[in-house]
């Protein structure tokens, strides 16, 4: 395989990643509002904890941007040296 196949596969995976990135994140918020919603109309301890749990999961999809970013950087330099 040449680099230039290399990168334009890689491209083709980094977006498929990115794409999935933002579904996921798309879910999260979605997941975050019914919750919230269900702990308002039902302030239940257990409510309560899921809407804990769900009000970091955005905070741990935002820390995956500069991981997807540093291992673009990693990918693209290893293409250009070989």
């Amino acid at each position: 395989m040449t680099n230039e196949e290399l990168h334009a596969d890689f491209v083709n995976s980094f977006t498929e990643l990115l794409v999935s990135y933002g579904k996921l994140s798309n879910s999260a918020e979605r997941m975050y509002i019914n919750i919230s919603g269900q702990a308002l109309i039902d302030s239940s301890d257990e409510n309560k904890k899921q809407l804990e749990k769900a009000s970091n999961l955005p905070i741990v999809l935002e820390e995956f941007i500069p991981l997807f970013l540093k291992l673009q950087y990693i990918i693209e330099e290893k293409i250009e040296t070989e």
